[in-house]
């Protein structure tokens, strides 16, 4: 199934204990309306980039720790009303040691993905998720780095450091998959979350610059991201509003930064472009999608966010039919990932997933 062909995208994580679980879950809901699965990220990558201090930065013998949560344990903060907080002191930071070059041999999403590859591509042959690609989900260098690494001077090395280690990571999962049963997609919050919170800044160590400095800062990595995956390999962008501390860290007015981005990323990458994602808040009006009349990517998809499983079938026509108006067809998913949601209500929501596709 290609992107045109896609109703529904999953944009990650489900709450589910192993990848078995999700691929069955999925293939039993939404067989036929999606044409891509992730393996939920499980385990280690539940709280997304959290993992990389826990599991990564903490062991890399180029860095040195300056601040730790206790016990070295990362654990997701509780959901908080109103906007992000700004100029935090951080959560576990790292500098890059002098005279350090530095390097990462082992960002784990490789490994992981040919753990998860080698279950799907089991399951597709009993049947269970036929017809659909397997998709792995990759935190953007931005997102990956500038709430970690305290010395913003030293950004551009950590971005360098982390570009060449994911491209390794890209390239473990190419040896076991080939590019044509692959979907790539780069999920990108730190930088939406950054634009939306104007000239503030989440922690003390980010440069002031104004919102066109700060969009301009990060759409220069959409390139490279895009330059690192096969052209045989379907690739997205999910644009994130932000789940640390409650979905969304910053409630955006309208789609206007991720109209930016999606123009930005078609025409800074090299290689096509097949789908972008926007999450859609859950009672907007009609100036929220009004920025969609301003999309120049040719034939990219848009999936937009529009499910939202705390509310009814009704709600989500409104939110279609308000899209309609400035965007013709278009594919949906959630807002964001599910892994912070009880197991137990995870099938309904797929269901739900099903049932709004069905009205589209």
């Amino acid at each position: 199934m290609q992107p045109a062909d896609a109703r529904v995208v999953l944009v990650g994580s489900l709450p589910f204990s192993d990848a078995e679980e999700t691929f069955r879950a999925v293939g039993r809901s939404l067989n036929g309306y999606i044409g891509w699965i992730p393996d939920g990220e499980f385990g280690e990558r539940k709280l997304w980039t959290p993992m990389l201090p826990e599991y990564v930065y903490s062991k890399q013998p180029q860095l040195e720790e300056t601040l730790a949560p206790p016990g070295h344990v990362m654990a997701a903060p509780p959901a908080v009303e109103g906007p992000p907080p700004t100029d935090m002191d951080g959560i576990w930071n790292f500098r890059i040691k002098p005279g350090q070059q530095l390097r990462f041999d082992d960002l784990l999403y490789g490994r992981f993905a040919v753990e998860s590859y080698d279950v799907f591509r089991r399951l597709r042959e009993e049947g269970v998720v036929p017809g659909v690609r397997f998709q792995v989900s990759l935190p953007s260098a931005h997102s990956a780095v500038d709430a970690w690494f305290e010395d913003a001077d030293q950004w551009p090395q950590a971005y360098a450091a982390y570009l060449d280690g994911i491209q390794r990571e890209i390239a473990r999962v190419l040896e076991v998959a080939p590019a044509s049963d692959l979907v790539f997609q780069w999920d990108c919050a730190q930088e939406i979350v950054d634009l939306g919170m104007g000239e503030a800044n989440a922690m003390k160590w980010f440069p002031k610059l104004t919102v066109e400095e700060k969009f301009e800062r990060h759409a220069a990595q959409l390139g490279p991201l895009g330059d690192a995956i096969p052209d045989e390999a379907l690739l997205g962008f999910h644009w994130c509003y932000g789940t640390w501390g409650g979905w969304p860290a910053v409630a955006m007015p309208d789609l206007r930064v991720c109209v930016q981005f999606s123009n930005e990323a078609t025409r800074r990458v090299d290689r096509h472009v097949d789908y972008v994602h926007m999450p859609v808040l859950r009672r907007p009006e009609a100036v929220f999608f009004a920025p969609l009349s301003d999309l120049d990517i040719g034939d990219t998809r848009v999936f937009l966010g529009m499910v939202h499983h705390t509310d009814s079938i009704e709600h989500f026509r409104r939110r279609r039919d308000l899209a309609r108006r400035f965007l013709p067809e278009f594919g949906i998913a959630s807002v964001c990932g599910y892994g912070r949601v009880a197991p137990e209500e995870v099938h309904d929501i797929l269901d739900l997933h099903a049932a709004d596709a069905a009205e589209l």
